[in-house]
């Protein structure tokens, strides 16, 4: 039941950033929206950031779970362009918020939770100690969501281009020449 109540006040506030900038909406015009109480909505969250939070942090769960799913990493890729491509109204009004340090933090969090669930999913025989694993998520994270985000801005992506270039990077098909095993 309370999982249910903080969607309802997710999903009525993701309606409402279809709308409007994230600046307008307020915790009053969330709780009319959704017909609740001061208190309903305190009792689930601390702020309109924190909505933001963990609505930001479901999707992530819920695209880890249905990229895990996959085969083809190309499909992965495609998965997360196409989220940029239905979420694009309400990102743009996030980019122009006063807010967008914090907001860019929440959406590279969430990426770094999905980054972390799809090696845990994928590659459970990788040697990396926990430091430097958190550098290469970090690291994958700032860079996926830098570059999904500024083309989410364009309005006309190639996106089989994007999917092959970002998956050359991933596999570091992009840089091409000696290798230090090439070199043993």
């Amino acid at each position: 039941m309370r999982e249910d109540m903080k969607k309802q006040i997710a999903d009525t506030f993701s309606g409402l950033l279809e709308k409007e900038n994230i600046d307008k909406i307020t915790v009053t015009r969330l709780i009319e929206e959704c017909h609740i109480s001061r208190q309903t909505f305190y009792y689930h969250f601390h702020d309109i950031m924190d909505v933001l939070q963990w609505s930001f942090t479901q999707a992530a769960q819920e695209m880890a779970a249905h990229s895990l799913e996959m085969e083809d990493r190309k499909d992965v890729l495609r998965l997360f362009i196409t989220f940029i491509e239905q979420h694009r109204k309400k990102l743009e009004r996030l980019l122009y918020s006063k807010n967008w340090v914090q907001i860019e933090q929440i959406l590279v969090d969430a990426l770094t939770v999905y980054l972390r669930q799809m090696i845990r999913g994928e590659a459970s025989d990788i040697m990396v100690n926990y430091d430097d694993m958190e550098v290469l998520l970090r690291f994958f994270a700032c860079g996926l969501s830098g570059v999904l985000l500024q083309y989410g801005r364009e309005s006309h992506v190639n996106e089989e281009k994007l999917i092959r270039q970002l998956e050359k990077i991933i596999t570091g098909e992009m840089f091409p020449g000696k290798r230090k095993e090439d070199s043993d």
